[in-house]
């Protein structure tokens, strides 16, 4: 055999067995699990955080997310790290309009003063459940889209905004509220 056919043989195995392992690695983080799907009925929630509103509030939004994170995390808050995000037509490319918080337990908890309490109350709502690991999490809008469809199944639709609540086992639930 020539040098050249045993460089190229060398090459292509390397890349298969590379392949192989990142294959692997994507199997074992969960990227081949599915989105699990489901509908809810007569959900009751309140959040206590904070708004962040306007154009390019991202270190601001990171500011708050690791603020209500540590809170939960030196169990100040009982209760989940959550997010609600409102989408409109209205906004822009880089504007957002969010509140995140924590997703109250039963427990009655002292809030601090900065913080609003909002409620969130539905008939019926639609969520989709990713336990696979954050690296190969699907996007927002890909799941987003499977619940607008899981929806439409159902013949619902579905309100411009959307409750992610991020568990410690870095699950996510994502859910979506009937009009």
């Amino acid at each position: 055999m020539k040098t050249v056919n045993k460089k190229y043989l060398y090459w292509t195995i390397s890349l298969v067995f590379i392949g192989g392992i990142l294959i692997s690695i994507y199997a074992i983080l969960g990227g081949f699990d599915k989105i699990q799907l489901a509908q809810s009925n007569n959900n009751v929630y309140s959040i206590a955080g904070k708004y962040v509103q306007g154009h390019r509030m991202h270190i601001e939004e990171g500011k708050i997310f690791k603020e209500v994170r540590d809170l939960i995390q030196s169990e100040k808050i009982k209760g989940e790290l959550c997010m609600i995000d409102y989408e409109s037509d209205t906004l822009e490319s880089d504007e957002i309009n969010r509140f995140i918080g924590v997703l109250l337990d039963d427990e009655i908890t002292a809030i601090p003063s900065k913080f609003q309490v909002i409620a969130l109350t539905s008939a019926r709502s639609y969520k989709a459940a990713l336990t696979m690991h954050p690296l190969v999490m699907p996007n927002t809008d890909k799941v987003k889209q499977a619940l607008v469809d899981y929806a439409a199944l159902q013949q619902d639709s579905l309100q411009d905004l959307s409750l992610e609540v991020y568990y410690t086992d870095n699950s996510v639930l994502v859910e979506r509220f009937a009009k």
